[in-house]
């Protein structure tokens, strides 16, 4: 009896065996297909074939299903999925190793999520890499991070996560600092969207303002220090790249309203799905506020006199808006953003500071007093892996409408007309004006441009890993319909030099290339590029200028040393060097225009990072040495070529995460070794802290309720400006000294000669008065708020500057500017 049951037993193993043999054959027939239309490029036939039968994949095919199923979501750009799929691979087999035949972009992924560290960054190597591998000091701001920090545009959100830069409003627009070094607008740092260039190419101008929504972004990535070896003449002192959300991470409509002190009015709505291999974003948002009104005395104002109401944080009548789409289909990719910003200046130009009467002053194109712009941003790429080598190709479109209306003064001003080189006629209307006195520039530019890039993985073996990437742009840009006036009693338009419509019209090429090599020895990378812009500017004048980087880096499991040197540049804006050209007009030199250089920087550093030393705590230390020269500053209205500063110091950020409280600190310290501004040495850096100190801290009270707070301090800082009184009491004194010198020289007698050196004398004693420094006291800023989320529906409350600390800041060539008190804001969100 037991044998005829062995028996039968020995017959049902063999027939299963034989049919998980035919199930095993069939489904790696179906793998096979599936990788041979891989191969082929009929990446979604394998993805269904992949997806339809993974689950009957027994564990040995499974695996090589999961790694082909992600390369197959690569191959379409979804790096999302692929990434979720690959950490399926991984927790099937934790030893998974890769092959040289793999894309080295799913090389990457395998090593960094093996190493548990899935943040990475695109914008410091054009190729994704963890934070551990870049080759300079790198921020990376989550979306988490700007909600716990209660940010209300990216100035506020990059001063709370970002050593070294401040914040520091000019009076002329929204700004900030990077160790040091800024101008009237925010023009030394490239901003970017999703990688494209958001910097205007006349201005170099791109204002981390209300124009940049935050709603829609998944996280910033800020590169410290010069970037030119990738991004060319903007990234002087950093690159500020805003990724945006994909549409499979919204998967559905968000809408936001908010409302709170001072007029301020916001809105916002995105919608995003992924309808198999097409991923569609849109996004809008706005923002407007009617601003604070701060009461300025006398004796803070520029001319000691007239003091008034200064309207802090005004928008303008018309909101600051950003609206956009994005869209993915497999290997081609479109961006579309439009934007609008609208600065009211709290005080008058330059060296009058002088608050005025807003109201007052008529319309030019429907624009009253501000700083406003207009741009609209596209861009169309297409990248596909060949073998070894990734290739993206792309063209881009951009304009921008510009309007710079400065109020010069309510009052009439006569002391300082003299000064201003314009012409006589012109000086004689204003001098005899009731005053409402402005100046009034604008202007339209469109940039086309193109460029390939591309990485070639040219080695990658057990010891040696090594990346080749490169890349060449082109770009062409045109001013048109330039306008420059003066107005006077408010609502009058001096009559205008026929002439600068035509001065102001212009255009520009630009060619560069750039190679850049990473390669691997084991934990030891080498990570060196070059760049190299040819510039025709519109006078036919050439700029030429290469751009070095050189880094080390030592990576260990749990940290790492990087040592680099790097050097970048920013060509002097366009419009800088057209309103150099105007007022040598008005003046009568037009030939004798002041021409402006690019500017320079020079950075080394030495940076230590650290990860999970003690349970949670990740940190960073970084310490620098920058030499900037050739920067660019205005005197009076021209501008020059007159500043040059040697800054060193180190930065401090860290994370600390325990249960449910989480903790963000950056700090920075910063000295200067040697400053000049316009042939004048200073040992401060102008209107930057030499100590500041940034701390956002939250806690998951409960599940539905997270309460966050912001701390930020600032150590005492300096500010040099030019003294309106002294400088017309000086060009008196020049002018009288003119007087003697010529009296002298006809008339030699010693009494004349008496007469001209009491003039010398006078002439000097004059110009120690002409320029003033202003002293501003430490400061710390407490800011608070909560979000409370119920399913979908989301309210949260933010306090800014919550004690209503009253305190000043002083910017480029400007005197102490009224800063904004308690401000609030209310904010109720749905999912649908």
């Amino acid at each position: 009896m037991r044998k005829i049951i062995f028996t039968i037993l020995i017959i049902i193993g063999c027939a299963l065996q034989a049919q998980a043999q035919n199930e095993y054959e069939r489904l790696r027939s179906i793998y096979d297909r599936a990788e041979e239309n891989y191969n082929i490029g009929r990446l979604d036939e394998a993805e269904k074939e992949l997806t339809d039968n993974l689950k009957d994949f027994p564990d040995n095919l499974r695996q090589s299903a999961y790694r082909l199923l992600a390369l197959c979501n690569l191959g379409n750009d979804k790096e999302e999925v692929a990434e979720e799929i690959t950490r399926l691979l991984l927790a099937e087999n934790p030893y998974f190793s890769t092959n040289a035949n793999d894309p080295q972009r799913f090389i990457d992924m395998v090593e960094r999520i093996k190493e548990g560290r899935s943040a990475t960054i695109t914008t410091a190597s054009s190729q994704a890499e963890t934070l551990n591998e870049v080759p300079v000091p790198t921020t990376l701001i989550t979306a988490e991070m700007i909600k716990n920090c209660g940010g209300r545009n990216l100035q506020e959100v990059l001063a709370a996560f970002v050593p070294g830069m401040t914040i520091v409003d000019c009076n002329d627009d929204i700004n900030i600092a990077m160790r040091g070094i800024y101008s009237n607008g925010q023009e030394k740092i490239l901003i970017m969207l999703n990688g494209h260039r958001l910097n205007s190419y006349a201005t170099n101008i791109a204002a981390p303002d209300f124009s940049i929504s935050l709603e829609k972004v998944k996280q910033i990535e800020v590169l410290r220090g010069p970037a030119s070896s990738l991004y060319g003449g903007v990234s002087l002192t950093a690159v500020v790249n805003v990724i945006t959300w994909q549409g499979a991470d919204i998967d559905g409509i968000e809408v936001h309203a908010g409302a709170g002190s001072y007029g301020q009015l916001k809105a916002s709505m995105m919608l995003g799905k992924r309808y198999f291999d097409l991923d569609l974003l849109i996004w809008g948002g706005l923002y407007k506020a009617k601003g604070q009104k701060i009461y300025v005395p006398d004796e803070e104002t520029g001319l000691k006199r007239e003091g008034g109401d200064a309207l802090v944080g005004g928008i303008g009548p018309k909101p600051s808006y950003d609206v956009g789409a994005q869209l993915k289909y497999k290997n081609l990719s479109f961006l579309y953003n439009a934007q609008f910003s609208q600065i009211i200046s709290p005080m008058t130009l330059n060296l009058l500071f002088t608050p005025y009467d807003y109201d007052k002053y008529r319309s030019f194109n429907s624009i009253k007093p501000s700083f406003a712009t207009l741009s609209h941003h596209g861009e169309l790429n297409y990248g596909q892996q060949l073998g070894n080598v990734y290739l993206k190709g792309t063209v881009t479109y951009d304009n921008s409408d510009l309007t710079h209306y400065q109020v010069i003064s309510d009052n009439p001003a006569a002391s300082i007309i003299p000064s201003l080189p314009i012409p006589s006629a012109l000086k004689e209307t204003l001098y005899n004006s009731d005053g409402g006195l402005s100046r009034y520039i604008n202007g339209q530019e469109h940039t086309i441009g193109g460029k390939i890039q591309g990485d070639w993985s040219y080695i990658n073996s057990k010891h040696h890993k090594g990346i080749l990437s490169f890349g060449a742009e082109y770009s062409y840009f045109q001013l048109d319909d330039v306008q420059y006036m003066f107005g006077y009693n408010f609502d009058k338009q001096a009559t205008s030099n026929d002439s600068i419509p035509e001065l102001g019209k212009g255009h520009e090429s630009n060619i560069n290339s750039y190679v850049q090599l990473k390669h691997h020895w084991g934990p030891l990378i080498l990570n060196a590029g070059l760049r190299f812009d040819y510039k025709n500017r519109y006078n036919d004048t050439k700029i030429r200028e290469f751009s070095p980087r050189v880094a080390l880096i030592f990576v260990q499991p749990k940290w790492n040393v990087k040592l680099s040197y790097s050097k970048s540049f920013i060509d002097a804006p366009y419009m800088y060097r057209k309103i150099n050209l105007f007022l040598a007009t008005f003046a009568g030199y037009k030939d004798l225009a002041t021409e402006l250089d690019p500017e320079a920087l020079h950075s080394y550093q030495l940076t230590f990072g650290a990860n999970q030393w003690l349970p949670g705590l990740d940190f960073e230390i970084n310490g620098f040495y920058n030499r900037a020269r050739n920067i660019i500053y205005m005197n009076i209205i021209e501008h020059e070529n007159s500043g040059s500063s040697d800054i060193y110091g180190v930065e401090l950020s860290a994370k600390y995460k325990y249960s449910n409280f989480t903790a963000n600190l950056s700090a920075a310290w910063q000295d200067v070794k040697k400053s000049s501004i316009n042939n004048t040495e200073f040992n401060f850096a102008f209107c930057t802290p030499k100590l500041s100190v940034s701390t956002v801290l939250a806690w998951q009270a409960t599940k539905w309720l997270n309460v966050h707070g912001h701390i930020d301090y600032y150590s005492s800082q300096k500010s040099w400006t030019t003294d309106a009184i002294g400088y017309a009491l000086y060009n008196s004194a020049v002018n009288h000294y003119g007087e003697m010198y010529k009296q002298w020289m006809i008339n030699p007698t010693p009494e004349n000669e008496k007469l001209m050196n009491q003039a010398e004398m006078a002439m000097y004693e004059a110009y120690q008065k002409v320029n003033v420094t202003h002293d501003f006291s430490p400061r710390v800023l407490f800011d608070l708020g909560a979000t409370c989320k119920f399913g979908k529906l989301t309210i949260s409350a933010d306090v800014k500057n919550l004690f209503n600390k009253s305190y000043k800041q002083s910017g480029l060539n400007t005197g102490p500017i009224p800063q904004k008190g308690r401000w609030f804001m209310f904010d109720i969100g749905y999912k649908f």
